[in-house]
């Protein structure tokens, strides 16, 4: 009855915090255990379907909007937005929003949430900053077995050996972008997959890590929490793969923060996954483009000047992405869906 859905999404929020959940599929379970939570919580769900939502699908708790109620959102995106893929996702942002969201949480329908999921969250923390320079393997960093080799999806191939020993410092300051790591099943590449059949991960508890300049590395739209000032940044690419759109996103995103001295937090796992089943050849084709070109997108990123400020957020993004089609990173038509997107948020914003 309920088949896989690859473009639903779903928000919730507190109050002023709004989080976002995708991707719906069999696992009605969970979704009916988050309708718990958020009533619970007094949180608001809101689901965006796609083509592929069957159509009798519903909330007991909640809002879904199926693509005739999204048609009168009145989005400038949602009028350009391409069916049946994962950036539809965007509009689920911006249903949140408009709806005066503080606080955006994302996660995926086969992520399964822990007691500590359904907490406040605090713009400031407490955290060890990495002060290496270059790309860092996060999971390295959360690992309970040293003698184990993990990485994320999004790190460059070549720098999953790189046995630098990383060095920290503490500090403490406002983030606005939190990635939350996933127990169990965590987000690793297809060749990690193909190459490590049982999969069970337990990440380090009650442990925050900062990631700033001169560090880069990659995360996901699978437990991100985004704060006001980076909603600009939340806009995830169409014309690429669905398993390249998030890593792009995120390298975009600090490309953008750190520019600005800011800071993104990763922190311990507050959900685990039973992954939904997926085809490995396929994934592994899907991103083979962030296997060739996440170094290259980094490179065409750390070239372009940008203004300091969160109040330039929105129109740092549009800078970055103008020049990333202009050097024919992406499609001309990704320009034309960013540009709506600028509209939105000048427009619910605010």
């Amino acid at each position: 009855m309920y088949k896989r859905i690859y473009d639903d999404e779903v928000n919730r929020y507190v109050n002023n915090i709004t989080s976002v959940h995708s991707r719906i599929s069999t696992r009605l379970k969970n979704i009916l255990n988050i309708e718990k939570n958020c009533k619970k919580k007094k949180w608001n769900l809101i689901i965006v379907g796609d083509k592929k939502t069957p159509k009798n699908f519903n909330l007991n708790y909640g809002h879904y909007y199926n693509l005739q109620e999204q048609s009168k959102l009145n989005f400038k995106y949602e009028k350009n937005a391409v069916l049946n893929n994962y950036a539809r996702k965007n509009i689920a942002y911006l249903v949140s929003i408009k709806k005066k969201a503080d606080i955006i949480i994302e996660t995926d329908d086969d992520n399964y949430p822990l007691k500590n999921f359904f907490v406040e969250r605090k713009k400031f923390h407490k955290y060890k900053k990495i002060i290496n320079k270059g790309w860092i393997n996060i999971y390295d960093i959360f690992k309970k077995d040293k003698k184990s080799i993990i990485w994320q999806r999004g790190l460059p191939l070549q720098n999953i050996s790189n046995n630098e020993i990383i060095r920290f410092k503490n500090n403490n300051n406002d983030c606005f972008v939190h990635q939350g790591l996933c127990n169990l099943n965590p987000d690793v590449d297809a060749i990690y997959r193909l190459i490590n059949k049982n999969i069970n991960i337990r990440f380090k508890d009650n442990l925050n890590i900062g990631i700033s300049s001169p560090s880069i590395t990659s995360f996901n739209s699978q437990n991100t929490t985004w704060f006001k000032e980076a909603f600009p940044l939340l806009y995830l690419p169409t014309f690429c793969s669905m398993r390249a759109t998030d890593i792009w996103r995120s390298i975009i995103t600090q490309k953008i923060l750190f520019d600005d001295k800011k800071t993104i937090l990763f922190h311990s796992s507050n959900v685990y996954q039973k992954r939904n089943p997926h085809n490995l050849m396929v994934d592994f084709k899907d991103e083979v483009p962030v296997y060739l070109d996440v170094n290259k997108l980094y490179e065409l990123l750390r070239k372009i000047k940008i203004k300091k400020g969160s109040k330039n957020y929105l129109n740092n993004l549009v800078k970055c992405y103008e020049v990333l089609c202009e050097e024919r990173f992406f499609k001309e038509n990704e320009f034309k869906l960013v540009k709506s997107w600028e509209k939105d948020i000048q427009t619910y914003l605010t």
